[in-house]
């Protein structure tokens, strides 16, 4: 029998080869291309992930700053005092504690407050007038009534009004209370400091003050009565007391037939 070997050359090859692992695919090759594959992923290796985005800063909203508040706590009686009657107001000005017509008034520039609630004392006194309430009449005030003249002529004609002495009458004082006060932030007129209102030969006088109460002995000796309608005619008046801060005269309502 004859033996082609273009029938049995491969499959001759293949027995050949059979120790060496001959198979329909090439093993050898395989596990070389799988081993480079592995030293490639050993030596290469994943990159890295994106970084995150960094988030956005959060705008805060920063308060304004407060003031700082003066502190009194160590504050003797006098530098109390100096320091009340040189308080700046909130509305300028070195009245941030005073007295008025219509009592005692209390607002402090807020960066010059006291950190802590103070307290003072209000003394109000009668003024009695006694004397002096003589109506003059001011001649440009008259009218003499008669066609043909000027309306304003000095002529002792019926006057059309009359106005009190501006002249010094005397007076006496007759105590009318002492109250204490607590000078708290926005009050304004702090409640308990309205003296009574004037009346006819009667008028008031408000003292704010610190300490024991204001003695008749500290008061002026002497005191101008206004005509003016300006704040009820109040002026302001100089108490001898050190520890006194702020004094306010009402003159009488009225000083006819005193």
């Amino acid at each position: 029998m004859r033996w082609s070997w273009r029938s049995t050359g491969p499959l001759l090859a293949c027995s050949l080869l059979a120790l060496a692992g001959c198979s329909g695919s090439d093993p050898g090759h395989a596990s070389a291309d799988a081993g480079r594959s592995a030293s490639a992923s050993a030596q290469s290796p994943d990159p890295s992930p994106s970084p995150s985005p960094s988030p956005s800063p959060t705008v805060s909203h920063t308060p304004p700053p407060v003031a700082d508040c003066t502190d009194t706590a160590a504050f003797g009686q006098q530098q109390l005092h100096d320091y009340l009657a040189k308080l700046p107001s909130d509305s300028g000005g070195l009245n941030g504690l005073h007295t008025s017509y219509d009592g005692v008034h209390y607002n402090p520039s807020v960066d010059h407050r006291p950190c802590k609630t103070l307290y003072v004392n209000v003394t109000h006194f009668w003024v009695v007038v006694v004397g002096g309430g003589r109506p003059t009449f001011n001649p440009g005030d008259w009218s003499t009534g008669i066609p043909g003249f000027p309306s304003r002529t000095p002529y002792p004609g019926v006057p059309t009004s009359t106005r009190t002495s501006s002249a010094e009458a005397e007076f006496t004082y007759k105590l009318i209370s002492t109250t204490p006060l607590a000078l708290t932030l926005g009050a304004g007129t702090v409640i308990g400091s309205r003296p009574p209102a004037p009346e006819t030969c009667r008028g008031t006088l408000t003292v704010v003050h610190l300490g024991d109460p204001i003695t008749d002995e500290e008061l002026p000796d002497s005191l101008r009565f206004e005509a003016s309608t300006l704040d009820h005619g109040a002026s302001t008046v100089k108490v001898k007391a050190d520890r006194a801060i702020d004094a306010t005269l009402v003159p009488p309502s009225s000083r006819v037939g005193c």
